[in-house]
């Protein structure tokens, strides 16, 4: 298939880095270190981010050694271009940027935000739907209690997807 061309590539870069601040240069490809909410975090601080969008078979390798991008992979699997993959970046970035969420602990109670943990289930009306009922705890106005049930059910998630995400022997 094709290769994307170093020329066009060099040349699209270096222009809009010479336009301002030249940022941090991001590529995403299978190759690059797994997006994850702590490099998420940290790319929220840059100021300005450039991301580069492979197509058809991917960049030729002068691209990356010529302008050292940080090389980002959204997981393991393969996309048709890099567009998909950079917008999740763009949309977990974003969420980072002070006022976007417009209630900042929003950011900070969700999953992955703290340590790797899940977020708690979420519940909302009506009390009870089709045999399944909001648990009692949720619905006793005891914050404490309330916040106690949160932190249990988020410890609970994390330790039942890790166990899942546990390679088996045929994976290894």
């Amino acid at each position: 298939g094709m290769v994307m061309m170093p020329g066009p590539v060099f040349d699209c870069v270096e222009a809009v880095q010479a336009m301002a601040d030249a940022g941090e240069l991001v590529m995403l490809t299978p190759a690059g270190e797994r997006l994850t909410q702590r490099v998420v975090e940290e790319l929220a601080t840059k100021k300005r981010l450039l991301l580069l969008c492979g197509r058809y078979e991917g960049f030729d390798e002068r691209i990356r050694l010529g302008l050292k991008p940080r090389e980002i992979s959204a997981g393991d699997f393969v996309t048709n271009g890099g567009e998909v993959p950079a917008m999740l970046v763009i949309e977990a970035v974003i969420r980072l940027v002070p006022g976007v969420l417009g209630d900042e602990q929003s950011a900070a109670d969700e999953s992955h935000s703290e340590a790797g943990r899940l977020e708690y289930p979420q519940y909302t009306r009506p009390r009870e739907f089709r045999g399944m009922t909001v648990p009692e705890v949720l619905l006793s106005g005891d914050h404490g209690a309330i916040a106690k049930w949160r932190r249990q059910q988020s410890e609970l998630r994390t330790r039942e997807r890790q166990a899942k995400s546990e390679p088996t022997e045929r994976e290894e």
